[in-house]
């Protein structure tokens, strides 16, 4: 069962034809919403291509991003505990994944400590996620941050173009859209990207990487980490 799943490439042979019977591949349209905060995971997702983001919504609507998964991870993970999800899932760049249900993922994780252990490993590196996007939404500029998060993007998705609109690229930093705008504007005056069409092209990394806060070279290790 060859993907480009991490978490299930790197699986014993005989675990993943466990597994293969169970999986189904779907579409992730952007915008889909894949789980609910506070809600019974109803689905486990393998993501193959494109990214999901994981955001705390408050009691008035307004969301920030706590973390970001791709191709290496898996969303719905807490199914493994039979636990409710903690963060609204979205697919924020369209991709595919492969989906399992909950009741076979319990079981199989039981019948399959190796694949328990990968689960819970990608489990904690979100917690790590979240605890340092946390701190950075408190202490760093705008600018640190978005740099940060288009370097990020890039890593996860494998490419320097970026499909996102400024409005929905607004929620994940949790600032309004116009403030964003002037953010992007003078990196792309600067000659660091470009954006047309709802597409953000990374063209000088080296730069982005100046102007980034240090958060993402934390974040990079602990994915590098987490892909050994």
């Amino acid at each position: 069962m060859p993907t480009d799943n991490l978490i299930l490439d790197g699986l014993p042979e005989g675990v993943r034809a466990s597994l293969e019977p169970h999986l189904t591949a779907v579409e992730l349209p952007q915008s889909l919403v894949l789980q609910e905060a506070g809600r019974t995971v109803s689905q486990v997702y393998f993501p193959l291509s494109g990214m999901v983001s994981l955001l705390a919504v408050t009691p008035s609507g307004e969301s920030i991003e706590t973390g970001i998964v791709g191709r290496e991870g898996v969303v719905g993970g807490l199914a493994v505990g039979d636990l409710s999800s903690f963060a609204q899932a979205i697919v924020q760049i369209e991709g595919r994944a492969l989906r399992i249900g909950p009741a076979q993922f319990r079981a199989l994780c039981q019948e399959h400590l190796v694949l328990r252990e990968r689960v819970d490993r990608y489990q904690a590196f979100i917690l790590t996620q979240a605890q340092q996007n946390a701190a950075c939404h408190a202490l760093h500029s705008l600018e640190g941050r978005l740099c940060r998060w288009l370097l990020q993007s890039e890593d996860l998705i494998e490419s320097n173009q970026i499909a996102l609109t400024q409005e929905f690229l607004s929620y994940m930093l949790g600032v309004r859209r116009p403030t964003v705008s002037v953010a992007a504007s003078e990196l792309q005056r600067d000659g660091l990207i470009t954006y047309r069409r709802g597409t953000i092209t990374v063209l000088e990394r080296a730069g982005l990487l100046k102007r980034s806060c240090q958060c993402y070279e934390v974040l990079r290790d602990e994915i590098h980490a987490h892909r050994r």
